[in-house]
C-alpha cells in the first residue's frame, strides 16, 4: 500500500513537473514576463497645490489574470471611476506566438477578434458581426527575418505595404500607401545592450515631412525620452518616461513627464503603479 502511494507520488509529480515544463513565460507582445499570476495597475496624476507637484490619489486602470500554464490572459481595462470600460482575452500557443485576441466593450460586447497563424504568416481581423476587416502578411527575407508586411482590407484590397532594410548599424522600416506614396519611415539603430534611437518621419500625401518625432532610450530600459515636432514649424513637444523593475525584471512604477517651457524642466504627469504576483 506504501509503495502504491509512493509511485501514486511521484506520478503526480511528474504531472506537475511537465506541466511547468510546458509554461509559457516569453508571450509576444506582452510586457510582462515569467510565470505571471495577475497584474493589477494603478494610476495617479499629478497637480499643483501651493506651488507645489502632488501626486494624486490613485485608482484602479488595469487588472490582468493568467492561466498558470501562461496560455491565457484576460485584460480588464477600467476608467477613473471604476467602471469596466474595455476587455480583452489573449490566446498563445507553445511558443508564447499570440494565435487569438477578442476585444470586448464594458458591457460584454464583442468589438473585435484578431486570429494568427504563426506557420503562414497570416493575421486575420473580424469584427463584432464577423465580418472581416484586415488581413495582415508578414513576408521573411531569404535570411528567414522579417522583411515585409503587407495589409489588406476586408475586401482584399491592399491598403499599406511595410518594407525593412537592414545593414549592420540600423534597421529602417518604410511604410507605403496603396497608391505607393511614402507615409511613414522608422530608422532603429541597432546597438544591442546599449543605448536605443528611433527617428520617425511621416510624410503627406505631397511627400512633404509632417512630423518627425526622435526617441533615445538608456541601455537599461529605465530613461527614456522623445522629442516631436510638426511640420507646422511649432515648438517641438517633449517628453519623457522613467521605468523601475521588480527582481524578475517586470515593471513595478513608470512616471510620464512633460516638458516645462519656462523652467527647461521635466515635470512629473502620471504615475502607474504595477502589482505583479507569481505562481511561483
Amino acid at each position: 500500500m506504501k509503495r502504491l502511494i509512493f509511485v501514486s507520488l511521484l506520478f503526480t509529480l511528474s504531472i506537475s513537473a511537465s506541466a511547468q515544463e510546458r509554461s509559457v513565460e516569453f508571450r509576444q507582445g506582452d510586457a510582462l514576463r515569467g510565470p505571471v499570476k495577475s497584474a493589477r495597475i494603478e494610476r495617479a496624476t499629478f497637480g499643483r497645490v501651493d506651488g507645489r507637484l502632488v501626486e494624486g490619489t490613485r485608482s484602479i486602470v488595469v487588472v490582468s489574470n493568467y492561466t498558470p500554464d501562461g496560455k491565457r490572459k484576460e485584460y480588464e481595462g477600467y476608467a477613473p471611476d471604476g467602471t469596466l470600460i474595455q476587455r480583452y482575452v489573449h490566446i498563445y500557443d507553445d511558443n508564447g506566438n499570440e494565435v487569438e485576441v477578442s476585444s470586448f466593450d464594458g458591457g460584454g460586447k464583442l468589438l473585435t477578434k484578431k486570429v494568427s497563424r504563426p506557420s503562414l504568416g497570416e493575421t486575420l481581423t473580424y469584427n463584432g458581426d464577423e465580418s472581416l476587416r484586415e488581413r495582415r502578411v508578414a513576408v521573411k527575407g531569404p535570411d528567414g527575418k522579417l522583411a515585409e508586411i503587407l495589409i489588406y482590407d476586408g475586401g482584399g484590397a491592399l491598403r499599406e505595404r511595410s518594407v525593412n532594410e537592414k545593414d549592420d548599424k540600423t534597421s529602417v522600416w518604410s511604410t507605403y500607401a496603396a497608391d505607393g506614396s511614402l507615409k511613414r519611415r522608422d530608422v532603429h539603430a541597432l546597438n544591442t545592450g546599449g543605448p536605443h534611437r528611433t527617428e520617425t518621419r511621416t510624410y503627406a500625401p505631397d511627400g512633404s515631412v509632417a512630423g518627425r518625432r526622435v526617441s533615445n532610450v538608456d541601455a537599461s530600459v529605465r530613461d527614456l525620452r522623445a522629442a516631436e515636432t510638426k511640420g507646422d514649424g511649432a515648438a517641438p513637444r517633449k517628453t519623457r518616461e522613467t521605468r523601475e523593475y521588480d527582481p524578475r525584471g517586470n515593471l513595478s512604477k513608470l512616471v510620464n513627464y512633460s516638458w516645462n517651457a519656462e523652467t527647461k524642466e521635466y515635470e512629473p504627469a502620471a504615475v502607474l503603479y504595477y502589482t505583479v504576483e507569481y505562481y511561483r
